[in-house]
């Protein structure tokens, strides 16, 4: 199947909004001006296999300028060999450019080291530099670009739009993950929203973090990815657990919000291919090798080089996800449970209250983090009572079972290892 259908059917199939697909790349359109590109170049004895040699030889250049409009002006300028007959006014296939076009004002444009240049019509040790006239290239660039142009505008619009989104999303779960006084009581949903942010950063959806597939995730990995994290909630039943009317609300704006960050990446992804489609082809039909010079000239266009993903990503991370704090991020680096009691060492760095006692009692001396002597020098004076405070207002249970193993590791120091942990059985005497 030809890239023109299966572009068309792609915009079809995928329930993008019209408006989108009315500003989508004019695929068709472009390839019947490149027809008229080719011919053009034909008829004024430019063939492919011609404009190729001139570039090799260093007699042609084909450039692509942004005017004051800021759109694209496509420039052949060629140097003729010193045995070209004088152009007749009956057949002039060459326009001598202009100082106005070259931009120079009485001095020779550069030719990189090839001939001097003299397009006074003075003498020269080479012919001068001439412009061949063309009109469908221009025509050719000035749609690409514009389309290009309100494709930019379409994603900054989309951005902005999510953006909003976002904001609404981060204050309704600020509100149904907010932690009570106690965990029981029914009114926070805290503890299921932890845990579908916990997938959610686990299942990377747009961006990976994995040392072989780091970076930004193509469309299709993404939707992957995406179908994993809805497959692995559905089997641990986090939604139907929820209490509150606001968070099942709230969950599905979350997935909506994900699904038009998908689609606008698959947009994106499909124009990209179709600019990156018709830039190949008109260098294979003309050798005019504008590959490279399409996207530098567009600058600072970024509709090429830049993802939607990126900001709307990081804005969900910092609005949306940041909202509920992790375990993770609360550990202590030692026993790899909840940092309690957090014990703030000189060197900045905290460890819980029982892994600093063992290390104190087998006179270790430097911290593990960066090996600053500040183990021994801590006292009950380190205890990070804000850190405290915080530990147990958004992590009850987890403080909760912390302290209980703490009991246990002092009754076994004070007791020895023979202590029973266990309750003892009822037993009739």
């Amino acid at each position: 199947m030809k890239f023109g259908h299966s572009f068309q059917e792609a915009l079809k199939g995928e329930s993008y909004p019209q408006h989108w697909v009315d500003k989508a790349i004019p695929y068709r359109q472009l390839k019947k001006i490149l027809a008229n590109v080719r011919e053009e170049l034909i008829n004024k004895g430019y063939d492919p296999e011609t404009i190729h040699r001139l570039l090799a030889e260093h007699r042609a250049k084909y450039s692509l300028e942004s005017g004051e409009s800021h759109l694209l002006r496509p420039r052949l300028i060629v140097q003729p060999a010193p045995s070209t007959p004088t152009l007749t006014l009956q057949e002039p296939p060459l326009e001598p450019e202009s100082e106005a076009e070259s931009g120079t004002q009485g001095h020779a444009p550069e030719n990189d080291g090839h001939g001097t240049l003299d397009v006074e019509g003075g003498e020269a040790d080479e012919a001068s530099w001439v412009k061949v006239p063309l009109d469908s290239d221009r025509k050719f660039f000035n749609i690409l670009q514009t389309d290009v142009d309100e494709l930019d505008s379409l994603q900054s619009e989309e951005r902005k739009s999510m953006n909003d989104k976002i904001a609404a999303l981060g204050y309704e779960i600020a509100e149904v993950a907010k932690p009570k006084k106690k965990i029981q009581i029914s009114g926070s949903d805290l503890y299921r929203w932890r845990e579908i942010f916990e997938l959610y950063l686990t299942a990377q959806v747009f961006f990976s973090t994995s040392e072989f597939t780091s970076g930004a995730r193509n469309s299709e990995n993404a939707r992957k990815q995406l179908v994993w994290f809805q497959g692995e909630l559905e089997k641990r039943r986090i939604v139907q657990y929820f209490k509150l009317e606001a968070s099942i609300n709230a969950y599905k704006r979350f997935l909506e919000l994900n699904a038009t960050l998908l689609r606008n990446v698959q947009f994106q992804e499909l124009n990209q291919t179709a600019v990156v489609k018709i830039i190949k082809k008109f260098d294979k039909q003309t050798s005019l090798g504008v590959k490279t010079r399409f996207p530098q000239a567009l600058q600072p266009t970024h509709f090429i080089a830049e993802s939607i993903a990126k900001d709307v990503c990081a804005q969900i991370s910092s609005e949306v996800l940041a909202i509920v704090p992790q375990v993770a991020d609360y550990t202590c680096t030692i026993c790899l449970s909840i940092c309690w009691l957090p014990i703030l060492l000189d060197c900045d760095h905290r460890f819980c209250i029982r892994c600093m006692i063992k290390m104190q009692n087998r006179n270790k001396r430097y911290c593990p983090l960066c090996r600053a002597n500040t183990v021994l020098n801590a006292t009950d004076i380190n205890i990070d009572t804000q850190m405290m405070k915080f530990l147990e207002k958004w992590f009850p249970k987890e403080v909760k079972e912390k302290q209980a193993v703490n009991e246990q590791d002092r009754r076994k120091e004070l007791f020895g290892v023979l202590v029973d942990d266990t309750p003892p059985s009822c037993c009739v005497m």
